[in-house]
This record gives C-alpha cells, sequence and structure tokens, in this order.
C-alpha cells in the first residue's frame, strides 16, 4: 500500500516539473552552459567577459583563461564566450550543436593573438595545431598574426600544422586532435 506521503511526493514533484517545463527553455535549459554572454562585444569588437560566463562547448568558467578566452558574437548580438580557441573552433564547426545556431548567424569571432593579446578577427590570423603550448583544454590552438610571428612561434613552440579558419573541417579536426569536433 503506497502511503499518503508517497502520494503528495510524486504529485509534488510531477507539478514542479509542468511548472519548470511551461516557464520555457530559460529554466529548463539552466545549467545546459547555453548562455549568451552577460556583455557582447564593446563597440571596438573587444570581449568583456564577466564572472559567470561559462564556455558553452565545456562549460568552464571563461573568465579563469583570459589568455585563451575567444568569443563568437551572432548577428542578433549574442555573443558566447569560450575558455579557448579549441571549443571556439569546434563550436565554429559545428554551431548547430553548440550553439544552436548556424554559421549564416554569425556576425564575428574573436580571438587573441598569442604574442601580443590583441583581441582579433578570427579569420583573419593563422592557427597552429601540435605545438607545445598548452591551454585550459590541453594542447593549444594558437592564433597568430602574421606570417613574422607563425615563423618566430614555430621557432620556440613548434607544431604539426599551420591552417587558416576557411581550411578547418571536420577531417582536419580529427587529423590534429583524434576527436570528432561534435563530441562535447
Amino acid at each position: 500500500m503506497i502511503s499518503r506521503h508517497t502520494i503528495f511526493r510524486q504529485a509534488f514533484y510531477l507539478l514542479a516539473g509542468i511548472i519548470i517545463i511551461s516557464m520555457g527553455p530559460s529554466v529548463a535549459n539552466a545549467g545546459s552552459g547555453l548562455t549568451p554572454g552577460r556583455l557582447g562585444l564593446d563597440k571596438e569588437n573587444k570581449m568583456q567577459i564577466s564572472s559567470q560566463d561559462r564556455c558553452p562547448v565545456c562549460g568552464m568558467k571563461v573568465i579563469r583563461y583570459p589568455k585563451f578566452s575567444s568569443a563568437i558574437r551572432l548577428t542578433n548580438q549574442d555573443t558566447y564566450y569560450f575558455c579557448s580557441n579549441g571549443c571556439m573552433l569546434k563550436a565554429w564547426l559545428h554551431p548547430e550543436i553548440f550553439l544552436k545556431s548556424t554559421r549564416q548567424a554569425f556576425s564575428l569571432a574573436v580571438v587573441r593573438d598569442y604574442f601580443s593579446g590583441r583581441q582579433v578577427d578570427a579569420q583573419d590570423v593563422f592557427w597552429i595545431a601540435g605545438s607545445d603550448v598548452i591551454g585550459p583544454m590541453g594542447p593549444a590552438m594558437v592564433a597568430l598574426q602574421g606570417n613574422h610571428s607563425v615563423d618566430a612561434f614555430l621557432k620556440r613552440h613548434g607544431g604539426r600544422k599551420v591552417f587558416q579558419l576557411h581550411e578547418l573541417t571536420d577531417d582536419l579536426w580529427f587529423s590534429l586532435t583524434g576527436k570528432s569536433a561534435k563530441d562535447r
């Protein structure tokens, strides 16, 4: 025989679930990691990372990794901040998975030049994979502006592959990381 207490508790949980679902995706998806940054890019397209911003790919707090942080702004001005270039590149390859968006909705991707720390357009840099630089998610995908920076970096840190964003594919990602870009 089921006690009144058990029936009451089950009814309470059922009602609480119905209320949460009816409140919409902002509550139902709380903790899913897919929340735009509290502040978007500023007027000069610089990141404004807050202590609450979490990487939509891995869930890490972005503010803890300022040297490796990056961002993607959508055309609706929502800006997602990432703990590392690797997480940003995965979202670039598969925005439908990590941002519930399309690449056509991308307005700008911002990364930090490894040497200067300047925030620059991710499409204007050279990417180095397979160096000795370690970021928050392990071996780092390093962004560099200019051929002279690439040469200097390779002499200091090595690297297996230099590429640009328009060359990035699932096959290239797998060859660089040994993992699928679709995995969290």
